[in-house]
């Protein structure tokens, strides 16, 4: 509270009232509203994005040398959700764009992200097997069970196409000399996109230079109830092309399913699963469509 006051004080403002919302705190001045965060500053990031011509972020009123972030406060305008997906899928393709450059690929960085997939295909291969084996001995399977055996084709599917395809992807990366990297959000969340005059970008603790491609996962599998990939997929390369390779390992994340663990509450489970197995059966959908060799179910 301390480093607030100082801050308003070099501002020549004087605090009305005071309101917390998660980690950010809105500040009522005689002059208006602003944002305050503690421990957080992100000073360096706005500066890199203004040198790179990307301006969708509130405007800071702090320095560098201070632990925490002071940014204008942003009046929104209610929009439907399916509005502000658009929105966001397109300010990433402008930020990826403005950002992007050709890194020389580190061979140990790329070969780590490799055995770690390849790890992970493993693991879950045998997590799989091996639940799915317990289940068949079941007398009376719950219907969370039986729905999960019943549908367990899709799981086995993916896992081979990313123990195939990771392979592809290892071995074209190193016959190139470069890979495209850029600034990432890196949290790309509905409630990170304010809605205004233009449109904003907020919580930036998390970005990093990191493969684009990386941004969008997350984008997608939060919101694919919502979204057909393809669609998000177009609307994305209105702003920022996507090369084979980088589209490849963004359906490889997407593929890799994620444990599923059974409750005590049948119901939840029954819920739970269903709503991930449109998820995997989107997901296999796109596969198909990849390569020929994929054949249907």
């Amino acid at each position: 509270m301390n480093n607030l006051k100082k801050a308003l004080d070099n501002l020549n403002l004087k605090i009305k009232s005071l309101k917390y919302i998660k980690n950010a705190c809105i500040v009522e001045t005689d002059k208006g509203k602003l944002v305050y965060k503690e421990n957080s500053n992100n000073y360096d990031i706005y500066e890199y994005l203004k040198t790179r011509d990307f301006n969708y972020f509130p405007r800071t009123l702090n320095d560098k040398n201070v632990s925490y972030d002071l940014l204008e406060f942003v009046n929104t305008n209610d929009v439907p959700k399916e509005q502000k997906i658009s929105d966001l899928i397109h300010l990433s393709g402008i930020l990826h764009r403005k950002t992007s450059f050709n890194k020389e690929i580190d061979m140990d960085e790329v070969k780590e992200i490799y055995e770690n997939i390849l790890k992970e295909v493993n693991f879950l291969m045998n997590y799989y097997s091996d639940l799915n084996n317990y289940i068949d001995t079941i007398v009376f399977m719950s219907p969370s069970e039986y729905l999960l055996v019943s549908n367990i084709d899709v799981i086995y599917y993916l896992l081979n196409f990313v123990k195939v395809e990771i392979n592809n992807w290892y071995n074209y990366i190193k016959s190139k000399k470069v890979i495209r990297y850029s600034m990432i959000h890196n949290n790309l969340d509905l409630s990170h996109i304010l809605e205004s005059d233009r449109k904003y970008l907020i919580s930036w603790s998390k970005s990093k230079l990191d493969m684009p491609i990386n941004d969008l996962i997350k984008l997608y599998q939060d919101n694919y109830y919502d979204l057909d990939l393809e669609y998000f997929i177009r609307e994305y390369e209105m702003e920022n092309k996507i090369d084979e390779y980088e589209y490849l390992f963004f359906l490889i994340k997407l593929a890799i399913p994620k444990r599923i663990e059974f409750t005590k509450n049948t119901y939840d489970d029954c819920y739970k699963i269903n709503e991930y197995l449109v998820y995997l059966k989107k997901i296999a959908s796109l596969v198909q469509k990849y390569g020929r060799k994929y054949e249907k179910i």
